[in-house]
């Protein structure tokens, strides 16, 4: 079995190496990528505005088009190919190279969502907060792929779907909207996102390179050797291990969730809803232990109403206390009142011409 799976590796290495580009115009190819004078700052710039205004109209569009357009990505492959091979210098140039991207993207996005008139955090700016243990398998995978997209004598679309996929622009947009409106959680969350990204695709370009062998910059080769294994374990350590870990805690809650939303709902199926009664919302609140349900229809007794909460403990909700509201005027007040928490909701106004 051993034997087997070798041979299998080996054999999808050599298939690697069918198409791939000679060392030599590998490393001319992607050193060219990490140029920056002119036109890539310019479209890098305008690749930020555009997502910038993609998250904040929460255009997925648009989004994704900024995406297709930003050479953000480039320095990130180079830093993995110049560690993989020891080029020192190469490696230097990428980081400044990168560095000078990320502030170019801080000061574009920023000053964007500074002047923008909307100031709501969209579900497109949300979602950029919370990374997760499959970020972290989107963008290694997405690396691997773009590495080995960037050897190939015939060029595909590789490389503009990896752009896509691992998703590096709009993180970095949603850091300045963070700064813009001085919201530390948003800031914190996508930098989180965007450092998540950026080593994975570091590290799976750098196994890529290693195992296509390229040859290393022998000059220089002790004296990163050692420092760049360091550098990937103690990155690992730091960067993916509390998002697994964040991602075993969301996976846990959600499986909690999910059971005790299909215990509320075989519940309110079975002993609250009728013919003539039916439920219009239920809360639960796992912290406070507490099922709220709002009925609309014919109104219950006193005794019906006391029955349908000693029902809950044949529905492993004996934690839970139930409250009942049938009052349609309270129900109504209390979604409002929730709606309208920081200020009138816009969905009430109505603007008539």
């Amino acid at each position: 079995m051993k034997e087997y799976f070798l041979n299998l590796v080996n054999s999808l290495i050599d298939n690697l190496k069918d198409d791939q580009l000679n060392p030599e115009e590998i490393h001319g190819s992607i050193v060219s990528g990490i140029r920056l004078n002119g036109a890539p700052l310019i479209i890098l710039f305008c690749a930020i505005i555009i997502a910038s205004v993609g998250l904040n109209v929460n255009s997925t569009a648009v989004i994704i088009g900024a995406m297709l357009i930003s050479p953000l990505m480039n320095p990130i492959i180079t830093i993995g190919y110049s560690a993989a091979i020891y080029d020192g210098f190469l490696l230097r140039d990428a980081f400044v190279k990168f560095g000078l991207q990320i502030i170019i993207a801080l000061i574009g996005s920023s000053l964007y969502f500074l002047f923008s008139p909307l100031d709501t955090a969209t579900s497109e700016l949300i979602a950029r907060t919370e990374p997760s243990f499959f970020d972290m398998l989107i963008a290694f995978f997405g690396g691997a792929a773009g590495i080995i997209g960037a050897t190939r004598r015939e060029k595909s679309n590789v490389i503009p779907g990896v752009a896509i996929a691992t998703a590096l622009m709009p993180p970095m947009c949603t850091i300045g909207f963070g700064i813009a409106n001085q919201n530390l959680d948003f800031i914190l969350g996508a930098s989180y996102l965007f450092t998540i990204n950026a080593f994975f695709i570091i590290l799976a370009t750098f196994l890529i390179v290693k195992i296509m062998n390229l040859r290393p910059e022998l000059s220089v080769y002790q004296k990163y050797n050692a420092f760049i294994k360091k550098a990937i374990l103690v990155g690992i350590i730091l960067i993916a291990l509390p998002a697994t870990i964040s991602s075993v805690y969301t996976a846990y809650t959600s499986f909690v969730n999910t059971m005790i939303s299909t215990r509320v709902e075989n519940y309110i199926n079975a002993e609250v809803d009728t013919a003539s009664t039916t439920t219009i919302r239920a809360i639960v609140s796992t912290d406070n232990k507490t099922l709220e349900i709002d009925l609309m229809g014919d109104l219950y007794t006193e005794e019906e109403i006391a029955a349908i909460i000693a029902a809950k403990d044949d529905y492993d909700l004996e934690d839970y206390s139930v409250q009942i509201s049938q009052d349609i005027r309270e129900i109504l007040y209390r979604y409002f009142a929730q709606v309208n928490d920081d200020g009138v909701a816009k969905s009430v106004i109505t603007i008539k011409n």
